[in-house]
């Protein structure tokens, strides 16, 4: 039997358990153990203060009278238009306080005998208030830069690329001292040369 529960294909075989008998378990409801007991909870009155309270109504101040208190003592600081509070830190060395001072810039560096600065500043533009032309000060804080034309060409006229690109390949290689000192030796070489093939001739000595 057993051999042949062996042949018998795996999807053929019965599922382990299959055919055994259970008893079936009946559902059983809770029970609640304070069940018909009823407790009444007395709400306390409205009216009813602890200890605690009492003795805090009459040893603190209110809320509201220590508020006061501390807007009417408390200065008010000219410059941030914050409260000054009583700190380890001074109130001048603050954040707030800093960022609302009015900080001097050193004077702008612009040419003051420029007759387009002149003629702004009689139109009321101050150069050394870091603000741009306008009237929110939103245009340009600086004149236009110069560049110098080093070319022979007329206003707007451009350079072809293939007349650039001769005018590149034709400028010579600047030599550093390496290369310059191999130039000179070669000359020497060369002009040795030319002395000994030219002075080292029978007929020129003859002539000579």
């Amino acid at each position: 039997e057993s051999h042949d529960e062996e042949d018998i294909p795996l999807h053929h075989k019965r599922a382990f358990g299959a055919g055994l008998k259970r008893k079936r378990v009946e559902f059983v409801p809770a029970q609640d153990p304070d069940a018909g007991v009823t407790t009444t909870v007395t709400p306390a009155k409205a009216t009813d203060t602890s200890i605690g309270d009492l003795y805090a109504s009459v040893v603190l101040k209110p809320e509201s009278e220590t508020k006061e208190s501390a807007e009417e003592t408390a200065e008010i600081c000219p410059v941030c238009e914050l409260p000054i509070n009583s700190t380890s830190q001074p109130h001048e060395a603050s954040m707030a306080h800093q960022v609302s001072l009015k900080h001097s810039y050193p004077p702008s560096a612009l040419d003051r005998s420029r007759m387009g600065l002149r003629a702004l500043k009689s139109q009321g533009w101050d150069p050394d208030a870091r603000q741009g032309l306008g009237r929110d000060g939103e245009g340009m804080r600086y004149p236009i830069k110069v560049v110098a034309k080093e070319d022979t060409l007329g206003v707007g006229a451009t350079v072809p690329e293939h007349i650039q690109k001769k005018e590149k390949e034709e400028k010579p290689k600047p030599l550093n001292r390496k290369e310059m000192r191999q130039l000179a030796a070669q000359e020497r070489q060369r002009n040795e040369r030319l002395q000994g093939e030219i002075y080292g001739r029978v007929d020129v000595e003859r002539y000579l």
